[in-house]
């Protein structure tokens, strides 16, 4: 399914660029997601937080938005492993994507223990609670239930988590039945949980414009008039076409084009994004990550320095714009001093390249088999377990 005229290697490095970029930009804003731009400033200067705050061991903890993401990754894999690679169908693929949800439920909830359908769930630190949605935590526990999710909810919960879904669609270009399906799938994801429909809008288009990055990003530099360009043919790809769903998405297209005049205006950051919202909920928390990466599209530590310092929720829009930098500039990009201290980065990496090839690929289908058919942390460092 690898698209034929770039090698898995090629692809590598914005996997893990885009996967670890997101949770970069997650760490650097977990710390001041309940503080305003003032308490902000006050607390780290006039240029706000720009460096990790770390714990007593040094360890940069991201939040539960990189743990979803986690799961998410987990979820697709157990489907696309599972299914020998055949093409995906979401219908099919979503049933996976919701275990894995429900097994990250009970790292909130009950005390650690080994799952016996999850290899992430023998990593320690994923058993840790760090600020979890409570819309993600009441709607998981109603699907653990068997009751229908009912609720109207648009917040940023669904959009953050689901950046795998684009991930795997940029290397694997042709693994569903056209493009639209796997973003299709990523607002399916997103819709376990949060049903407003600008909740699923946001996440098709999150993952729409990832894998249009991944693709572009391989063969050439993309500068800032790229990137305006795959945001308007991702538009264009998740456009509804008929219903009522087609009116209700010309407001959230205008939000997402007035982020982009933004980032060529001479407005400055902080202005701009309270213009945009606070990123609390999908929209809004979408159009801040792709104001950030369109006015820093050359530089990873700008991009998510200014996608974390404002009023609302930081973490969110940081993982998020973490997310596109990284599929942009690679991993390489990455300043090391982000790198060294952010928490299970040798699992990040892992969990990218595992997206980043097959089971044609002699080196590595074993350990794919062993994660997601056999559900064993193969390749984890010991310590890291529970």
């Amino acid at each position: 399914m690898r698209n034929p005229v770039f090698s898995y290697d090629e692809f590598r490095v914005y996997c893990r660029g885009s996967l670890v970029g997101g949770a970069v930009g997650d760490a650097l804003g977990y710390t001041v997601e309940f503080m305003s731009l003032s308490e902000i400033r006050k607390r780290f200067g006039g240029k706000g937080i720009t460096r990790y705050v770390t714990d007593n061991r040094g360890i940069a903890r991201f939040s539960d938005d990189t743990q979803m993401t986690l799961f998410t990754l987990e979820g697709l894999m157990n489907s696309v492993v599972g299914h020998n690679y055949e093409v995906i169908e979401p219908e099919t693929t979503l049933p996976y994507i919701e275990k894995a949800y429900l097994n990250w439920l009970k790292t909130q909830t009950v005390s650690p223990a080994k799952q016996s359908d999850s290899w992430l769930s023998h990593i320690r630190t994923l058993w840790s609670r760090r600020a979890p949605g409570m819309t993600c935590m009441s709607a998981l526990a109603s699907v653990a239930k068997g009751y229908e999710v009912c609720n109207n909810s648009k917040g940023c919960g669904g959009v953050m988590r689901v950046a795998p879904i684009g991930i795997f669609n940029g290397v694997h270009y042709n693994c569903a039945n056209g493009f639209n399906k796997m973003a299709r799938l990523g607002g399916m994801a997103a819709e376990i949980t949060h049903k407003h429909i600008a909740s699923t809008f946001a996440s098709e288009l999150f993952v729409s414009i990832l894998r249009f990055c991944m693709l572009l990003s391989v063969d050439m530099p993309v500068g800032r008039h790229d990137f305006s360009d795959i945001v308007s043919m991702a538009l264009e790809e998740v456009r509804p076409r008929k219903g009522n769903a087609k009116y209700s998405f010309n407001p959230f297209q205008g939000l997402i084009i007035e982020a982009l005049e933004l980032a060529e205006s001479n407005t400055d950051d902080v202005s701009a994004i309270r213009k945009l919202g606070e990123g609390w909920v999908a929209d809004e928390a979408l159009a801040i990550a792709l104001f950030s990466v369109m006015r820093y599209t050359d530089d990873f530590e700008k991009c998510i320095v200014c996608a974390v310092n404002h009023d609302g929720d930081s973490d969110s829009t940081g993982a998020v714009a973490g997310n596109i930098i990284g599929a942009i500039l690679g991993y390489s990009a990455i300043p090391q001093y982000y790198l060294d201290s952010l928490e299970i980065k040798e699992v990040l990496v892992s969990a990218a390249d595992d997206i980043c090839t097959d089971l044609d690929m002699p080196a590595d289908a074993q350990r794919l088999r062993d994660r997601y058919l056999n559900h064993l942390p193969v390749g984890v460092a010991p310590e890291l377990l529970i």
